[in-house]
């Protein structure tokens, strides 16, 4: 074989390999930092692929926060973007888990390519699941860390590792002693659960009480509420643990009105407790869990159904957010209403949260 034909061999033998490799990268869903897989199997090459414009389905739990607002902002935003989505069908529940078992009934009669789930309870939409993927269906759900589902493709968040990340923050603070209030979720709803079986957990073997429980339902006005009426019992309180940052902010302003000394409390990755967290210097810390998610969930769809192979498992357990690390996170010229870290643009963040 002469020179030219040994670098013609080697040329056709590179670009094949290069378009090998091209083929069969993963597509990116979400920053590396802030997801990452969480199972080796892969969901075959082609498994899922369909012709174009698709129809996607999204099943989402409620409303009733700003962080479910940003979300599902995202969601559509992501969706808009995406040419070959011909249309997102969005459905919410209310936080009625009957409900969402008849949205699901109701999605899989509209000819969706594609099924994306926040369950309520993973175990009362099983069969909807079963039904959807019998009929190769790529169902793709979002779970809290410490919970499991028979779907194709699942994204792990928040959960234990967000009521962990609190508890440990707590345990460190206190010394491992003393007593702490917890504002739980929304009651039977799989992320309050898990986030407070990982507070529970990261307290194990610590003399650290949880003297009182109540369900804020991840909302401002009814924790602040609850806040005043535990600060008027007198009950002793050393530190606070919080499923969310919406109760977080409204339990230091009712602190603050009564003019109560702050103690250690946790929050999350939400714009109006950092800075309430900076005007009033209350030791505290902030889970993340991004808004982001929901777009994940979307792009995951569309790389399926153009028949791209993807882990079967992925999950978003980015370190949280502490005094050392606070300045890259706060936005002093976005609203209260921001969580971070968004998948908008700019240009949509500036024009949806500017202050």
């Amino acid at each position: 074989m002469n020179f030219k034909n040994v670098l013609r061999t080697v040329l056709v033998a590179g670009s094949v390999m290069c378009a090998t490799l091209a083929h069969s990268e993963e597509p990116v869903l979400l920053d590396p930092s802030l997801l990452q897989p969480a199972s080796d199997k892969m969901i075959a090459e082609g498994k899922f692929k369909r012709d174009k414009p698709w129809t996607i389905g999204f099943s989402w739990p409620g409303v009733g926060n700003t962080w479910i607002v940003q979300t599902i902002q995202e969601i559509k935003y992501a969706a808009s973007q995406d040419p070959n989505i011909k249309e997102l069908v969005f459905v919410e529940a209310n936080w009625q888990p009957n409900k969402q078992v008849s949205d699901i009934e109701d999605l899989l009669t509209r000819k969706i390519d594609a099924l994306l789930v926040l369950p309520i309870n993973p175990d009362l939409v099983k069969a909807q699941i079963a039904v959807a993927r019998s009929r190769n269906i790529p169902v793709i759900v979002y779970t809290p860390a410490g919970t499991t589902m028979d779907a194709d493709l699942t994204f792990y968040g928040g959960g234990e590792f967000f009521g962990k990340a609190g508890g440990e923050f707590l345990k460190k603070k206190l010394g491992g002693k003393g007593t702490i209030w917890a504002f739980r979720g929304v009651p039977g709803s799989a992320d309050d659960f898990t986030r407070y079986n990982g507070l529970v957990k990261a307290l194990e073997g610590t003399d650290i009480k949880i003297g009182s429980e109540v369900y804020g339902e991840w909302n401002y006005a009814k924790s602040k509420q609850l806040c005043e009426n535990l600060v008027a019992t007198g009950q002793p309180v050393d530190g606070i643990w919080f499923s969310g940052a919406e109760m977080t902010r409204a339990c230091i302003e009712v602190f603050n009105e009564i003019g109560k000394p702050l103690v250690p409390m946790t929050g999350e990755g939400n714009n109006g407790f950092l800075r309430i967290w900076k005007e009033t210097g209350v030791d505290s810390m902030g889970a993340v869990f991004t808004p982001g998610i929901g777009p994940a969930m979307v792009r995951a769809a569309t790389a399926l159904l153009e028949g791209k192979s993807l882990h079967q498992s992925y999950a978003s357990d980015p370190k949280p957010i502490t005094a050392e690390n606070f300045d890259k996170f706060y936005r002093p010229d976005l609203s209260d209403a921001y969580w971070m870290p968004s998948t908008l643009p700019e240009n949509v963040l500036m024009e949806t949260f500017k202050r």
